[in-house]
């Protein structure tokens, strides 16, 4: 529901990478794609999967990037080369995505319906990617995921505020969806002070409302 970065250490994110990178050179693997890994309390990390495609999270990076992730995937799988080098990225800032799903935000079971009227934020630091617009019919048998809203601020505290803002002026009707969730998420302590695991909804059951 909730992806940002950057998170790890420069030396992690420099182990992780340089394993990564050894992984997809022993398949021949060329072009655009996502390794997943579990970190436990120790701060180990231990594989999960290869996506061999764009996800859902890019759009973090590519706001502490600054480069277009799906510009690259495509001109790398037409042939080209990649015109720039690990030596060139740099991080800048702190950004922050949450799912705008159209889901009962309780039960997490997919709303579908029509949007009587949908509205998004814009402004500097401010993202949102959706196909969403009034009177969009939105299906029950496909993804709920109705838009991706992203901020991107100076550090860690400054993403959290533009986010509490941007969820705040996003207006949704014709449907449940997660803002009241999102909104009180940005508000939790255990949230604000980066103690978060994958059990983090299990464990804030006062959430859900």
């Amino acid at each position: 529901m909730v992806e940002e970065g950057p998170w790890l250490s420069d030396e992690k994110r420099r182990e992780i990478g340089e394993l990564v990178c050894k992984g997809a050179e022993s398949v021949g693997y060329k072009g655009l794609a996502t390794f997943e890994f579990l970190r436990d309390a120790n701060g180990e990390f231990y594989f999960l999967e290869v996506n061999p495609r764009v996800q859902v999270e890019h759009t973090v990076t590519e706001l502490i990037t600054g480069y277009n992730l799906v510009e690259l995937g495509i001109r790398v799988a037409q042939g080209e080369e990649l015109p720039l080098s690990q030596a060139d990225i740099s991080w800048r800032g702190h950004a922050i995505q949450c799912r705008l799903n159209a889901e009962d935000p309780k039960e997490f079971v997919p709303s579908p319906g029509r949007l009587w009227d949908c509205h998004f934020p814009s402004g500097f630091g401010i993202r949102c990617d959706t196909h969403a617009h009034p009177g969009y019919e939105m299906p029950g048998c496909f993804d709920s995921l109705l838009a991706k809203l992203l901020t991107w601020g100076h550090d860690r505290e400054d993403a959290i505020r533009r986010m509490r803002t941007a969820l705040d002026e996003t207006q949704i009707t014709g449907v449940q969806h997660l803002i009241p969730l999102h909104r009180r998420i940005m508000d939790e302590n255990d949230f604000l002070n980066r103690d978060i695991t994958i059990q983090y909804i299990e464990n804030h059951q006062d959430l859900l409302g």
